[in-house]
């Protein structure tokens, strides 16, 4: 029998737990039925359960980790179960499962969201913390083991009965799955940290410890524990891009080609990281795997090279080549980012000499004059030239620009998505795929998603729904097209270099 590589995958994974049915073992695992969920449930302080599908290769592959992790926590009092969704469908559908598996830790009876790994030591590692304290009180006599207990770890320097402890213990319960959280009550200990106290640090990867300044809310203290979390001039890759979107800092990104060059770069710029780490987060950048997205952040592939990308805003501040990447001008540089003089870049065709067409040809440097003129609707359809989508819609939306001619308030345009960015912070306007039509209107220059066919009847009507301007009841002659849904190409994520779930994040 032909075994194909999932399934072998799968095989591996399970076999050695399950065996012949002879040596199986009673399993760790509680089996819930419609019957006794919601009493199980109720009972609960702090369990885990997970639904799935027996049919699912990642259930399978799941099982035995899932079967270890409930063996290993039973110690604990943290209870591990299961629903198989086949047989208890109701029940699954009033969860409202999105798919196999899923886990929710329940908490008291309430359900709450899983966010650790599906490996055993995962589960068991994150149950575990769970049923500690989201900030706990920690020795003077244990405190060094405790800060190098995770790679970043806050401590507050207050007792119980504060302010800052109210904040400090509201921050921990939103953040616990991310970060170790603890608290001592010792001046003296502080101070021999460098921390006033009241005062909250964050320690990290042995360094010496940041220590929080202003106000002290929930916002300003997530924000700070974000920021720090990330390490001064840290490798960026498709492991740790979560890290630095999380952290919600621009991130300054160092390409680099070779050992050699990367280890003088980081020596070379290790002080200016230092310094602008509350600004702008450095990271460096193998170009030799990532260099798809130097190329998306308008970098020549001529190394080294330097960029700040603000993902919160969707913009880019490219270093120009062939300018040095040294102190000397990344200091500057950087130092125009965090005072607002630096602009950003968007790539750009030349603004076509004459525009006299059906379709009104967009370009970046002119796509704001544009697009948000509140005098006019402006139809905007974004499109590449390799995407046979926006060929197949060619002809339609051609003929519509035809149509529309008559109605001066009204603009049909189209924009070379490959060639050109979108100057625009709007999210709406952050183009995942093509070919995408979006309706500005005019007066409240508001963004209307187009999602109908590709016909010119299906876009006329649009028109006449969306834009400011009234339309006449038959303006659009219906031309020879293919009815089908709505269909476009997305744009690769992998081009990117970074994984599909991250780039997600990263589009500009």
């Amino acid at each position: 029998m032909r075994l194909g590589w999932h399934a072998l995958a799968i095989a591996l994974a399970t076999g050695s737990h399950y065996g012949t049915a002879s040596g199986a073992k009673a399993s760790a695992v509680h089996k819930l039925s419609d019957k006794a969920f919601d009493a199980w449930s109720d009972a609960q302080e702090l369990a885990l359960v997970k639904f799935f599908a027996p049919w699912c290769g990642y259930c399978q592959a799941m099982a035995p980790s899932y079967e270890q992790a409930a063996a290993a926590l039973k110690k604990d009092g943290i209870p591990l179960a299961e629903v198989d969704c086949t047989k208890e469908s109701k029940l699954c559908e009033e969860l409202d499962i999105p798919g196999y598996p899923t886990l929710k830790v329940v908490v008291n009876g309430d359900y709450v969201k899983y966010n650790g790994s599906r490996e055993e030591s995962g589960i068991v590692d994150y149950m575990r913390r769970h049923k500690q304290a989201a900030l706990p009180e920690i020795a003077a006599k244990s405190f060094d083991t405790f800060k190098e207990s995770a790679n970043v770890v806050a401590v507050g320097f207050f007792g119980r009965n504060t302010a800052e402890y109210g904040v400090l213990e509201e921050v921990a319960q939103e953040l616990r799955d991310e970060y170790t959280f603890g608290f001592v009550n010792d001046r003296t200990l502080a101070k021999a940290q460098d921390v006033p106290a009241p005062g909250i640090a964050v320690f990290k990867d042995g360094a010496k410890a940041d220590i929080f300044a202003g106000a002290v809310t929930s916002e300003s203290v997530i924000r700070f524990v974000r920021a720090t979390s990330v390490p001064v001039l840290g490798e960026l890759s498709s492991q740790t891009f979560g890290n630095y979107i999380r952290a919600g800092v621009p991130i300054g990104l160092v390409f680099y080609s070779t050992d050699a060059m990367r280890k003088e770069l980081e020596t070379q710029l290790e002080g200016v990281a230092r310094d602008f780490k509350r600004t702008v987060s450095l990271a460096l950048v193998d170009a030799r795997i990532y260099s798809k997205h130097a190329k998306m952040l308008s970098l020549a592939p001529t190394w080294p090279a330097f960029a700040i990308q603000d993902v919160a805003q969707h913009t880019k501040y490219p270093l120009p080549q062939p300018r040095p990447v040294s102190e000397a001008e990344l200091r500057p540089f950087i130092s125009s980012f965090a005072e607002g003089r630096l602009a950003p870049y968007y790539k750009s065709e030349p603004v076509p000499a004459t525009n006299s067409g059906n379709v009104f040809e967009l370009v970046s440097k002119q796509f704001n004059s544009v697009a948000f003129d509140t005098s006019k609707d402006v139809l905007v359809m974004f499109h590449a030239p390799w995407c046979i989508h926006c060929k197949r819609m060619a002809a339609a939306y051609e003929a519509l620009g035809a149509a529309m001619r008559q109605y001066p308030a009204l603009v049909v345009a189209r924009m070379d998505g490959t060639a050109n960015d979108v100057p625009s912070h709007d999210a709406a306007l952050q183009v995942s795929g093509y070919p995408t039509v979006v309706l500005v209107r005019a007066i409240d220059n508001r963004i209307i998603a187009y999602s109908g066919n590709r016909s010119i009847e299906s876009l006329t009507d649009f028109l006449r729904l969306h834009a400011t301007h009234s339309l006449g009841a038959s303006d659009a002659q219906q031309i020879e097209v293919e009815h089908v849904q709505p269909a476009y190409d997305v744009i690769s994520k992998h081009d990117l270099g970074f994984s599909p779930k991250e780039a997600r994040h990263i589009e500009l």
